[in-house]
């Protein structure tokens, strides 16, 4: 039941947008080892956002999962990919990490 969830103040072309969720997906399904069904992706980008003394490029991202492994690694793993896949700095990134309890995430007419 992994989500996880990009929002930028950077443009992206609809080609880019479903390139950025594919290498989310992967990103989630490598770091995790959950499987592919289960995993949601989502962008909102060209949102209005500043950072510190800049509206330069700029992401938050929410992270949820049921049993997060070790945060700082997916950090790294994530700051990687925007970096690389839509030029934000690591720097100019904030995540939220949610390790979410079994009991409190819903699907399918019933809870994980």
């Amino acid at each position: 039941m992994p989500f996880f969830k990009v929002t930028t103040n950077q443009k992206l072309s609809k080609q880019n947008k479903n390139w950025l969720l594919n290498a989310m997906h992967k990103l989630v399904a490598e770091e995790l080892g959950k499987p592919d069904k289960y995993i949601m992706t989502a962008i909102s980008c060209d949102v209005d956002m500043r950072f510190g003394d800049a509206q330069d490029e700029t992401a938050f991202v929410e992270f949820k999962s049921i049993g997060l492994p070790d945060t700082k690694q997916l950090s790294a793993a994530i700051c990687k990919l925007l970096e690389q896949e839509i030029a934000i700095p690591p720097h100019r990134v904030y995540i939220e990490f949610t390790d979410e309890p079994r009991n409190m995430f819903g699907y399918n007419g019933t809870t994980f």
